[in-house]
């Protein structure tokens, strides 16, 4: 395996930053952070401070002049430009880009509000037709502006490392969770359970599967990365936790780590729009799971679900206010309890209706035979 002894991490103020820094420590590499220094991290050893904003070509380029590492890892900034003012200064780039495969991506979530941009939003509902696990070589579909520059992007990093400009790596995240997390999905069900909500809806029972990615494991697949270059170079990754999710359990699991109980309620995904700041891609309703397998060339040993959420959750009860209070504006989470009680009612309406219309009788046993004597 590789042995990088001076590493250059773009970012590092994020939930994933600091566990991949200090475990490079700890394993003895020498580390400098890039970032704008806004959100400053404390980390278990000395480390080298780079002040630039990466979403700018010129700040990175100029930070880096006169400068060479042997890896870098850029988990935040304009991947691309940062790519491109790194070409000559990095032998090999780990780069961090998203899971923008075909009929994945909800549309109005690549567009700005509707006030901003002038744009009329679609919030029709796509029903997917395809269950597999999505592999890492499906071409990305371009949604949206964001989704042309995250195609562009990846695009551009294959072909850097194919022409010989310097090796990369890409890894594909799905929805992050864990401690220090942006926007994190699990205050929504976490601030309903200490409201005293009983029941909460789910779209579609709850039953589909998606891949999400704890802290700890994005971090534990960067190590790996990072140790054997020769087993991770020109590749792309899908980066997840061991096992998908159905949006059931993940709810359950929450509860479970607060101690409480919860009733679930099905609702038809486009009626179900006070789910939808907490269901991840909520208008293309299908199972949203990556293909991991390629990760075990890499020894990829992945920290268990029920562990990574009992830990966020501790994470967030340690401070809800403050740390709830910080999530809410980026999850548009309106808890608007009314609305959902009307919902939840009408859905109980429909549900006794239905259930009294006199259909006939059903027979549920198989029909297999059962002799009672040998056949002749």
């Amino acid at each position: 395996m590789d042995q990088h002894k001076h590493i250059l991490l773009v970012g590092g103020g994020g939930p994933t930053g600091a566990l991949v820094v200090n475990a490079l420590i700890a394993e003895g590499h020498r580390v400098a952070v890039m970032n704008t220094g806004r959100h400053p991290v404390a980390f278990d050893g000395p480390v080298e401070h780079l002040a630039a904003d990466p979403n700018f070509l010129e700040s990175v380029q100029q930070a880096v002049a006169g400068r060479y590492f042997d890896t870098a890892i850029v988990q935040y900034g304009r991947l691309r430009l940062v790519a491109r003012a790194l070409t000559g200064h990095v032998e090999h780039l780990i780069g961090i880009t998203s899971t923008f495969y075909p009929g994945w991506i909800d549309p109005p979530a690549t567009v700005r509000p509707t006030s901003e941009t002038g744009e009329a939003r679609d919030w029709s509902v796509q029903y997917l037709d395809e269950g597999l696990p999505m592999p890492p070589h499906v071409p990305l579909d371009p949604v949206g502006k964001f989704g042309v520059r995250v195609v562009e992007t990846d695009t551009a990093l294959q072909w850097a490392h194919a022409q010989g400009d310097l090796a990369t790596t890409i890894l594909r995240y799905p929805r992050i969770y864990g401690p220090r997390q942006p926007g994190a999905v699990e205050w929504s069900i976490i601030r309903r359970l200490l409201d005293g909500r009983e029941r909460i809806i789910v779209p579609e029972g709850g039953f589909l599967l998606q891949s999400a990615l704890y802290a700890e494991n994005a971090a534990r697949i960067v190590l790996a990365v990072v140790r054997d270059r020769r087993a991770s170079a020109g590749r792309v990754f899908n980066c997840a936790d061991g096992e998908p999710i159905s949006h059931r359990k993940w709810i359950r699991l929450i509860a479970d780590a607060m101690g409480r109980t919860v009733e679930l309620v099905s609702a038809p995904a486009a009626l179900a729009r006070p789910a939808w700041p907490y269901a991840r891609w909520p208008l293309t309703v299908g199972h949203h799971v990556l293909d991991i397998g390629d990760l075990a060339a890499l020894g990829y040993t992945p920290a268990p679900v029920a562990y990574g959420i009992r830990r966020t959750v501790d994470w967030f009860l340690e401070d809800p206010a403050a740390r709830g209070g910080a999530a809410e504006p980026q999850l548009k989470d309106a808890f608007r309890y009314d609305m959902e009680d009307r919902i939840i009612a009408e859905l109980d309406r429909a549900r006794a209706a239905i259930e009294a219309i006199d259909f006939p009788d059903f027979d549920m046993s198989h029909y297999y035979a059962h002799p009672s004597r040998p056949a002749r």
